[in-house]
């Protein structure tokens, strides 16, 4: 099943079975505990390497018909895992980039350090293919526990089995009208990234997908008549 099929499902999902709830003043419809497989369709027949993902990306060539984010914009939000972040002392703004690649937290000498969780994630499966400890983490309770904005996406774990990689992710809520297909082509960015970087120790390793989990998946009210016109209701 495509991307843009299983976009469309929840889509109407949501709008068809879910139950009206208000969130921070913002109305929303939602459906509660939402697990999908989202297979990767972005490879030739075997493997794509994820620079030519990116181009394809940025040449609009898996844009999805009337999501309002394509082309350059969506290049910008997926190729935002390659770009350089450096936290300051000061107030913290999270994005998943610098929560994945530097994950602010101490060690135990007291020392205040920056984590990068892909490397980790690598190394963990580079010493062990049958591991299940490849995960990065983006909730940081002594960031996120006082804020009023926190990170959407929570959880990540690789996986390999059989000569492929899986992802399993946990998102506490998400937007399925404004950010769900974004965030599925960051995460699908990340799997071809980690396949990229694995396959000189496993020779023939592929990406096979994403293994979707939300807490809360919704449509703002605000964007309820843009997504009825998109699955036809």
């Amino acid at each position: 099943m495509s991307l843009e099929t299983i976009w469309k499902k929840l889509l109407k999902e949501i709008l068809t079975k879910g139950h009206a709830h208000e969130k921070d003043d913002s109305p929303l419809q939602e459906i509660i505990g939402v697990h999908e497989f989202i297979p990767n369709q972005f490879q030739t027949p075997i493997y794509l390497h994820p620079e030519e993902f990116l181009k394809g990306i940025k040449k609009g060539a898996y844009d999805i018909r009337d999501y309002p984010m394509s082309g350059e914009s969506l290049y910008d939000y997926v190729s935002s895992l390659d770009d350089e972040y450096i936290i300051d002392g000061g107030d913290f703004v999270y994005t998943y980039p610098n929560r994945i690649l530097q994950y602010n937290t101490v060690d135990l000498f007291g020392e205040n350090i920056l984590i990068d969780q892909i490397e980790l994630m690598i190394s963990r499966l580079e010493n062990n293919s049958g591991s299940n400890r490849a995960v990065a983490v983006i909730y940081n309770p002594g960031l996120d526990g006082v804020a009023e904005d926190i990170p959407c996406l929570q959880f990540i774990q690789a996986l390999i089995r059989d000569k492929e990689l899986t992802l399993t992710i946990i998102f506490r809520s998400n937007d399925a009208y404004g950010a769900w297909p974004a965030n599925m082509l960051f995460i699908n960015y990340i799997g071809l990234k980690l396949v990229d970087e694995l396959r000189e120790t496993y020779p023939g390793l592929t990406f096979k997908g994403i293994y979707y989990n939300c807490s809360s998946l919704h449509i703002y009210k605000t964007d309820m008549d843009a997504a009825k016109k998109i699955v036809g209701l």
